[in-house]
């Protein structure tokens, strides 16, 4: 009876912390979209998101984008997506020699063309922003939080 209840009580639990959001439909990032950074993105941020505001609305994830020197966080938000468009979600690429390279996500069309602009941000996450430590216990320069205007 314990293992019955204990393998139950687990489905449930992972059934609950599935993702069920609807996301856009998904395209890929070209080779032209990446950009050489210095260092690679801290881990994400812990975002709590708020129910769907109306129907078709999807849930893009927040990210890091680069600002230059830092990375800054753009918290997650509901959109609705574009006509005939997909989103290509960020992307983080090391090279052989080691060189790092990054593309943010972004909408594009079915030509593999950003799409402009952005589609209007419906509702955006909340999340807590703070330290960002280093694997070396240091802590991490970041740009400050992006406001949302569009999933991109």
């Amino acid at each position: 009876m314990r293992i019955r209840f204990t393998i139950v009580g687990g489905v449930l639990l992972a059934l609950s912390c599935s993702s069920r959001l609807p996301h856009p439909q998904y395209t890929n990032q070209p080779t032209s979209a990446l950009i050489e950074v210095d260092f690679p993105a801290p881990p994400g941020r812990v975002e709590f998101v708020p129910p769907q505001p109306a129907d078709g609305a999807v849930w893009i994830r927040g990210e890091w984008l680069w600002e230059g020197r830092r990375w800054g966080w753009k918290p997650g938000a509901w959109v609705l997506p574009p006509e005939g468009g997909g989103y290509a979600r960020w992307v983080m690429v090391r090279r052989n020699d080691g060189k790092l390279f990054y593309a943010p996500g972004t909408w594009r069309n079915a030509s593999g063309e950003e799409v402009t602009p952005d589609p209007q941000t419906l509702l955006q996450a909340r999340s807590r922003s703070g330290v960002v430590v280093n694997a070396e216990g240091e802590n991490e320069p970041t740009a400050p939080d992006i406001a949302g205007d569009g999933g991109s």
